[in-house]
């Protein structure tokens, strides 16, 4: 089989890198070279042989699908995941909440455009009665507008979440460290 370099960011790899423990056919090879061409490698913390991306591959895979196993018990993540509108309105929470400033369903609303101001507060109503959000002044309070029903995450949702990213980022450190 002749194998031809990859071309990536100013980098020639040999393509030396189709797993050996698969005979992959013609199609499947130039399937692999096409999907690995468009890959954002160079946005990784460290460099990967072209050999190990199917092993990061699976890894990922695998984190996946422990990160949705470790919040099946964590009530407020799994509510948070389970839709994209939810975790969307999270992370602005969660980003106002730790930059210690206000954050209410239209502010929410305005930085969400794709979505009616009905849908965030129907959002953050159900959250604040699962106790998931809480109604509580932004930490570095500034305004005196009792208008303002400023929404903040409730302490068990900030660990579940803090512990969820550093699962992610351990299990990336950890695959990191098995070829480098």
């Amino acid at each position: 089989m002749n194998f031809r370099p990859i071309k990536l960011k100013e980098k020639i790899i040999n393509k030396d890198f189709v797993n050996k423990k698969i005979n992959l056919s013609f199609e499947d090879e130039r399937r692999q070279e096409n999907i690995i061409s468009k890959l954002n490698l160079n946005k990784l913390p460290f460099d990967i042989p072209f050999d190990k991306i199917c092993d990061l591959n699976l890894e990922m895979a695998r984190h996946s699908r422990l990160v949705l196993k470790y919040e099946e018990d964590k009530t407020g993540l799994k509510w948070v995941f389970s839709s994209i509108k939810k975790y969307k309105v999270f992370l602005l929470i969660f980003e106002a909440n730790e930059l210690g400033i206000e954050i209410y369903k239209e502010k929410i609303s305005s930085q969400l455009p794709e979505y009616s101001y009905k849908t965030i507060a129907q959002i953050v109503d159900e959250g604040v009665s699962r106790k998931v959000f809480l109604k509580l002044k932004a930490r570095a309070c500034q305004s005196k507008d009792l208008k303002i029903r400023n929404v903040r995450p409730s302490e068990d949702l900030i660990i579940e979440f803090v512990n969820w990213k550093i699962e992610l980022l351990s299990s990336v450190m950890k695959f990191q460290k098995g070829f480098c």
